[in-house]
């Protein structure tokens, strides 16, 4: 953990994937981040294996550097135990749809009234001010609306997924910019403010800006789709032993590329006459290469080729390869510890590096509701109304 968001509190209510995921970045940070789950815990921690009921790999790989409050939202007393503890929040995130909520209680407006300072970022399906605000989203469902499952496809021929919950991440990261923007906003004006980062509208963003194309222009001189990346033939390219994937991308690499592997006849031809006709081309080319000239070659030997010609390229690893990669041992990207529940495990560790940055020990994935006491008297809470809620089963955990 980096100590660089000390003394920041953040309550999320977040559930499966794409809050969770925002929130553990900032926890990575240091912020407090507090995981306020409803009885039965968040429906991810099922999701996949686990050593016990609650406590799934998959969910654990979203939700380090947290602690777990588990609270009965349905009850009086446990919404007015998520007041008192908004009240002196810095950041409340979210991804459940406007309408449940605004029934909870927990619309801006209302916990505006209850902390003003308080930054609130509603991570959702669908943006409120259009026809589909109010519809369900999951990450399938948005990398089909947002013509990503077509973009892919146009490279195998049927619409296709991509094989992680890309939608759900990339817009979690998002929702984490928006966080610190609207947390150094606070800091300097201490004033808060709401910020929604819509799934849909992200990922049409992300998938539009290379594929507006032609549409950028008013009116438009071109199509849509970008063809370097929609070409059937850009794969992982077979070798004559394994595959290899090759940045041969800018006209001097190219040239250097045809020149090296004997192929004079395309670079007189009207595929390098220019630039714009290899852009052009870009289709062909890749062609051309994947199903001429690099099966020739082993893997090893087109490495060293692309080193002596300054292009990179790449062996395809499979992921049961990745925890053997030298690199990624070297730098200690996986790691293990003891989990003081589920015993020895591993996880990946958060990606950033730092220096002049004071640093501590991670927080463990919590188990449900392991830290309701030690949370709640932070807030203020005595030591006898705890107890009461815990009697009464508005909060849970062990």
């Amino acid at each position: 953990m980096l100590k660089l968001l000390d003394n920041v509190r953040v309550l999320e209510l977040g559930h499966i994937l794409m809050a969770p995921y925002a929130t553990q970045f900032l926890g990575d940070m240091g912020a407090d981040v507090i995981k306020v789950e409803p009885l039965g815990g968040d429906l991810y921690r099922g999701v996949g294996l686990g050593r016990s009921d609650g406590m799934s790999a998959q969910w654990m790989g979203v939700n380090r550097n947290k602690r777990s409050v588990a609270l009965d939202l349905k009850s009086e007393d446990g919404r007015q135990v998520l007041r008192e503890m908004i009240a002196s929040a810095d950041i409340l995130v979210h991804n459940m749809r406007p309408p449940a909520i605004e029934r909870l209680g927990f619309g801006y407006d209302a916990v505006k009234a209850l902390n003003p300072r308080l930054v609130y970022c509603a991570a959702i399906g669908f943006g409120r001010d259009g026809p589909y605000a109010d519809y369900p989203a999951f990450d399938d469902v948005i990398q089909a609306r947002s013509g990503l499952a077509d973009v892919n496809g146009r490279m195998t021929g049927k619409p296709t997924f991509v094989p992680v919950a890309i939608a759900d991440k990339v817009v979690g990261l998002m929702v984490g910019q928006a966080m610190l923007a609207g947390l150094h906003r606070q800091r300097a004006t201490g004033e808060g403010c709401y910020l929604e980062t819509p799934m849909f509208e992200a990922m049409v963003g992300v998938v539009l800006n290379q594929h507006l194309n032609g549409h950028a222009f008013r009116p438009p001189e071109g199509g849509l789709g970008y063809a370097r990346v929609t070409s059937p033939y850009r794969h992982p390219s077979p070798t004559a032993d394994g595959y290899i994937v090759h940045g041969v991308y800018k006209y001097p690499q190219w040239q250097r590329f045809l020149a090296h592997v004997g192929r004079q006849d395309i670079l007189d031809g009207p595929l390098m006459r220019d630039a714009r006709a290899m852009a052009q081309g870009i289709g062909q080319l890749y062609e051309i290469t994947t199903t001429e000239i690099l099966p020739q070659k082993s893997t090893a030997e087109w490495g060293r080729i692309l080193d002596e010609l300054d292009i990179p390229h790449a062996p395809v690893l499979s992921i049961e390869e990745l925890e053997n990669d030298p690199h990624l041992q070297a730098v200690g990207l996986f790691e293990d510890y003891e989990h003081p529940t589920q015993g020895p495990m591993r996880h990946v560790r958060a990606p950033f590096g730092a220096r002049d940055v004071d640093e501590g020990p991670d927080r463990y994935p919590p188990d449900l509701g392991a830290h309701g006491p030690e949370v709640l008297e932070e807030f203020g809470l005595s030591p006898t109304r705890i107890a009461a809620l815990r009697a009464a089963g508005i909060l849970g955990g062990a």
